[in-house]
């Protein structure tokens, strides 16, 4: 009885070592069912407002093929914000389409379409 008490003492401190998960953080999956390829901006802001640089926590540009995914993580669960290539079939550098937003909530994975 002693023994199995001393295990499971180790157990619990061990397992209280282990990774922690952050459930203040959220993800947003972009799926791309429709262009053979995309080029896509995301911004991770503290504003409602996607055009307000001020506040942007992070910025990225990626490129996504057809019916791909892409995993976009919010760290405490801000506003994410996306927008792709005016004319996906016909890319101009810099024309982009109009924002789409994301408001997330702590610990929610969200999906949707480009």
């Amino acid at each position: 009885m002693v023994r199995s008490r001393a295990w499971l003492s180790v157990l619990l401190s061990l397992a209280a070592c282990g990774p922690v998960s952050s459930k203040s953080s959220a993800t947003l999956i972009l799926s791309n069912p429709t262009w053979d390829r995309v080029n896509v901006q995301a911004v991770i802001t503290k504003s409602p407002d996607c055009d307000n640089r001020d506040v942007y926590i992070s910025t990225q540009e990626f490129v996504m093929t057809k019916d791909h995914t892409q995993r976009i993580e919010a760290p405490n669960a801000e506003n994410v914000c996306w927008r792709h290539d005016r004319n996906p079939n016909n890319p101009i550098a810099g024309v982009w389409s109009g924002w789409s937003r994301a408001v997330m909530f702590p610990g929610q994975t969200f999906e949707t379409d480009l």
